[in-house]
């Protein structure tokens, strides 16, 4: 990723933004392992319908799982994104001027991929 821009960080933003990094990567790991699998399955030979049942539904679970990494590595992408703008911890969907546009940093320490407030949130859970 690019360097941070010259302003200086809060320190959590900072220990938020080195979690994502690390996650980030791993997800890439896992993300290009399950290709490999994948590219590798391919050239199985079953001796049974059995094998080339149970292949499928592992196959299907991975398709599951890695479609699910790739939806969490574009929020993460998205998290890292803000931080690097200036934007990370203001709510996206609060008015301008709104007192509640910022999120809390204890929330974002304990859900750093959050883009709303408690406020927001609580709102959308409800419709």
């Amino acid at each position: 990723h690019k360097t941070i821009s010259k302003k200086k960080l809060d320190p959590i933003i900072q220990k938020i933004r080195q979690r994502l990094i690390t996650e980030r990567s791993e997800l890439i790991k896992i993300l290009q392992n399950s290709m490999n699998l994948e590219r590798h399955a391919e050239e199985l030979n079953f001796s049974n319908e059995i094998d080339l049942a149970s292949s499928l539904e592992s196959r299907e679970m991975a398709f599951t799982l890695s479609s699910r990494d790739r939806n969490e590595l574009k929020l993460i992408d998205a998290a890292l994104f803000r931080i690097e703008s200036g934007t990370y911890g203001m709510c996206v969907d609060c008015p301008m001027g709104n007192p509640s546009q910022f999120i809390g940093l204890k929330r974002l320490e304990i859900m750093p991929l959050t883009k709303l407030c408690v406020e927001c949130q609580e709102y959308l859970e409800k419709s």
